[in-house]
């Protein structure tokens, strides 16, 4: 063979190789359609892993979304409770706004509002031993608002009948604001 006849020859061999190869390559990349799911005897087969992960996914989010209630409901519960003990705390000054204490009624105002302190404080810390332990406990709002309701009652029996026209008023206008 010369050497001309050897030259194309290689040649032919290189192209025919190239074909080949590329012709293997794009039938390699040529997306094949989906078929249908793996069957056994006309039944889907199941993947019992996947169903399982499935099950377990959706169990986490409903934990999540309960538990997510839950603390927007303590959340709620706890603001409603820091304001009725700031405005139990705050019901004596106002109830007394405008009223002249002689020295014995000041005396005895600030014995009633000290004893109620007294109990508010221990409202709180049984409150706040209770969430600790994760007892239930009855609403803490009624607790206050009867505690408010005495310590009324108590200031308003230390009044003379003149202060008693004004501390009435200012109870109503504390009941409209709260």
């Amino acid at each position: 063979m010369s050497r001309k006849h050897v030259n194309t020859f290689t040649q032919l061999v290189i192209v025919g190789a190239l074909t080949a190869m590329s012709t293997g390559l794009a039938h390699a990349q040529k997306s094949r359609p989906a078929g249908p799911p793996a069957t056994t005897h006309g039944a889907t087969q199941a993947n019992d892993a996947a169903a399982k992960g499935q099950a377990n996914a959706q169990a986490k989010r409903t934990d999540a979304d309960d538990d997510k209630a839950a603390k927007a409901a303590d959340k709620k519960e706890d603001a409603s409770e820091r304001a009725a003990i700031k405005a139990a705390r705050n019901q004596p000054a106002e109830l007394l706004k405008g009223i002249k204490l002689s020295e014995p009624q000041k005396k005895s105002a600030d014995a009633i509002e000290k004893k109620y302190e007294d109990q508010l404080k221990d409202l709180d810390k049984q409150e706040d031993a209770a969430e600790k332990s994760g007892a239930p406990t009855a609403p803490i709002a009624t607790k206050i608002a009867a505690l408010r309701t005495q310590e009324q009652a108590d200031l308003r029996a230390v009044m003379n009948p003149s202060q008693v026209t004004q501390f009435d008023k200012n109870a109503a206008a504390l009941g409209a604001k709260h």
